[in-house]
This record gives structure tokens, sequence and C-alpha cells, in this order.
């Protein structure tokens, strides 16, 4: 019986793969992936955390200069309004213990002294004259900042009214013309808090007007009872 020759040729016979494909980059990808989702979320975190410190946005690096800015303009804004608004309803006796103390909140120490001491003309005329005082900003805008030594000036423009007895009915008020004002606000920081250490007119006569600190009329008052220094 005859024996069939031994092939070498294996040509067109398959032979099974004996190892199966390694799944290991894929799950490498999918790991990679991983680590930066976590490395993302926490950056973010950290950053958020940054913020609520700073108290702006941790992608600027103008925030506190800009916070500076709002601080300025805010204080300068609420100095002029309080420092404009009074009348008989403030008055307790012969003064106005609310309005002086709403006053001395926003102001140095030296503005505060100066302010204390002309005080007394603006309610003199307040409880004899029956005097009322309101006041509109229009705008505020930060002059100077000076973050390192902590000093700022702003410019206010606004205007104030003010009121009286009607003469023939007492339950009723009499305006005066609203009069304008443009002031330059100094404020220097103290405490992390802005303050505000005098104000000025800006492109008016000043003469006859107070020359101490912070007590200067913006304008000319518009009736002679008004006083000349200290009733702003």
């Amino acid at each position: 019986m005859a024996v069939p020759p031994i092939l070498d040729d294996l040509e067109g016979v398959t032979t099974p793969e004996t190892d199966a494909p390694a799944p290991a980059p894929a799950v490498l990808r999918w790991g990679v992936l991983a680590v930066l989702g976590v490395l993302i979320v926490g950056s973010l975190v950290a950053l958020g955390i940054q913020a609520v410190h700073r108290g702006g946005n941790p992608f600027s690096t103008t925030d506190k200069v800009q916070a500076a800015r709002d601080d300025v303009m805010s204080q300068a804004r609420r100095f002029m309004v309080r420092v404009n608004t009074y009348g008989p309803d403030l008055l307790e006796g012969s003064k106005m213990p609310k309005y002086r103390s709403g006053v001395a909140d926003l102001v140095t120490s030296k503005f505060g002294a100066d302010f204390q001491k002309n005080v007394p003309y603006a309610e003199a005329t307040v409880a004899q004259a029956g005097l009322a005082r309101t006041t509109e900003v229009y705008a505020v805008g930060v002059g100077d900042l000076d973050l390192d030594r902590g000093r700022a000036t702003a410019l206010v423009a606004g205007s104030f009214t003010n009121s009286f007895p009607d003469p023939q009915d007492k339950t009723k008020r009499v305006p005066a013309d609203p009069q304008p004002y443009r002031v330059e606000v100094t404020l220097v920081r103290q405490g992390g808090t802005w303050k505000v250490d005098a104000f000025a007119p800006v492109g008016a006569d000043q003469s006859g007007q107070s020359g101490q600190s912070g007590q200067q009329q913006p304008t000319p008052a518009p009736t002679p009872t008004a006083p000349a220094g200290g009733a702003q």
C-alpha cells in the first residue's frame, strides 16, 4: 500500500491564532481620560475657592483694581447722599445726632473733626428756619486710584434741593430750584474700608467758602438762610 508523501507546503491551510488581541490600549485610553477629568474638576474647584476668597473672577488679573474702583465710587456716592440729606425730621432738640453719626461712619477722624465743628450751622438753620435738603447724584467716576498708598479721588456730579415750610400752610413745603454741584472727593483706605478725607468743588468759584477739609459748599447757598459751610 502506497504511503502518500508528506507535504511540507501548507499553503492554503490556516491555523488559528493562539493569542487574542490585548485590550490594554483601550483601557489605557479610558484611564488617561479619567485622570484628566479628575484634574480638570480639581482645578475648577481650586479656582472657585480662590474666587470666593478674592471676591472676583479668578481668570482676571484686574479684579482687584476694579473692585477697588467700585468701592471708591460707592463710598463717594454714599457720602454725598448722606451729607446732603437732612431736615427737621432728624432734629432731636436742636441737634441732628443721626445725621452726624451717618456722616461720621464714612469719614476719617480728621475729616470728622472738621465736620463736627461746622455741623451746628446746618442744625441751627434746620431748627430755626425749617430747612430741609435732599440730593440726587447723577454720576460718579474715579479720578485717581493708588492701591499701594491706599488713596483715591472720585468725581461726583449731582444736585441738591433746599425746601422751607410754606408760610401759608405749615403742612406744605416750598422747594427752591435744584442747585447742581460737581465735587472731587478724596478717600483713603483705613482698616480695609475707603473713608472720605476731604471734598472740594470742581470748576466753581470757591471764594467765600470754608477752607476746612470736607466742609466746602459745592455751590453757593441758594438762600441767605442756608449756612456757608457745613450744611452739606
